[in-house]
């Protein structure tokens, strides 16, 4: 029994064109050790992706042929050795496909199946408990708050389609030929060659352009938002409403100290709620306005935080009430 047998001999039992006894050796051979088996699954699997990316080649057969000799004549540096072949058979594409594979080691193909790979796999990006900050394929560059995540397919070449779940705030790398896109809830943010932030809460959408301009779309609802504008989306809204965005609060999380400056103290609670996973109540009414100046140092625990906040008033009171803050 032969130790080894010829990939041509493989090639044509594959193809159903080995005689009887040639087809029995094989199947002798195939049975006599593992290493055999896994040599006859590997060149068939070769052959029948062969088949396909023949199916999109640009070369005829003819063609083909001749680039294969002149692959094999430079690989080898010896003579091509042609087997005679009868172009009236349905299966003389597929024995060029697969020499030519298996000549070059399978690299090609290789390459060819980790670009079609790439091309069709789902990508995650995913923050926990803490910001992430990611550099995309093309680019450009996200923040993610926490416990948010990002998705797409493929390697944002021809297309950059992103799906946004939570918040995140996207600078983004201009290529008209590519918009960059973001699709949260039922809402559609196409990039006209910007930085925005996009806040999803309960369905809610609220999108804020920092620079540049972006397209902003649901059904038959669109606007066009520019620097320093943004748009609050709800399920239910038939007319949406710009709005010019008045502070920085909504890019709290990409510097690890924020410095509020003259916020209102509602909108500084909104912030602390959802950076710590707390639930701050105002309960004084009169002191929803009070501006807030003070550095925020995002490591410190909440409690320091709203001793300085307190420090800041000498007329206001936080109590805890079991994982409640009460302001007063």
């Amino acid at each position: 029994m032969k130790q080894d047998m010829s990939e041509d001999i493989l090639i044509k039992y594959i193809l159903g064109e080995a005689s009887t006894h040639e087809g029995q050796e094989i199947e002798t051979w195939k049975s006599a050790n593992h290493a055999n088996a896994k040599k006859f699954e590997e060149v068939k699997i070769i052959l029948e992706t062969g088949k396909r990316l023949a199916e999109v080649s640009p070369l005829n057969e003819a063609e083909a042929w001749e680039k294969f000799k002149e692959i094999r004549a430079t690989a080898q540096r010896e003579p091509a050795k042609v087997v005679p072949m009868n172009r009236n058979t349905s299966t003389n594409w597929l024995r060029i496909a697969a020499a030519a594979i298996l000549v070059l080691g399978g690299g090609w193909i290789g390459y060819a199946l980790y670009q079609q790979n790439a091309a069709n796999q789902v990508v995650n990006i995913q923050a926990n408990n803490q910001v992430r900050v990611d550099t995309l394929p093309d680019g450009s560059v996200v923040h993610l708050n926490k416990n948010s995540g990002i998705s797409y397919t493929g390697t944002f070449k021809s297309k950059r389609v992103i799906t946004l779940t939570g918040e995140a705030f996207f600078d983004v790398k201009h290529n008209e030929a590519a918009p960059f896109t973001v699709h949260v809830n039922d809402v559609t943010i196409k990039d006209v060659g910007t930085a925005f932030n996009v806040k999803s809460k309960q369905r809610n959408t609220e999108i804020i352009v920092e620079s540049g301009i972006v397209q902003v779309s649901r059904s038959s609802n669109a606007v066009r938002l520019t620097r320093n504008q943004m748009v609050s989306i709800k399920p239910g809204d038939k007319q949406w409403k710009v709005e010019e965005n008045t502070d920085n609060l909504y890019g709290y999380y990409r510097e690890p100290v924020y410095n509020a400056n003259a916020v209102p103290l509602s909108r500084l609670v909104d912030v602390l709620n959802r950076a710590y996973g707390a639930n701050i109540k105002i309960e004084n009414a009169a002191m929803r306005n009070i501006p807030i100046t003070i550095p925020i140092k995002w490591s410190d625990p909440l409690s320091n935080v709203l001793e300085a906040i307190k420090g800041t008033t000498p007329a206001m009171n936080i109590i805890e009430v079991g994982n409640t803050f009460i302001i007063r």
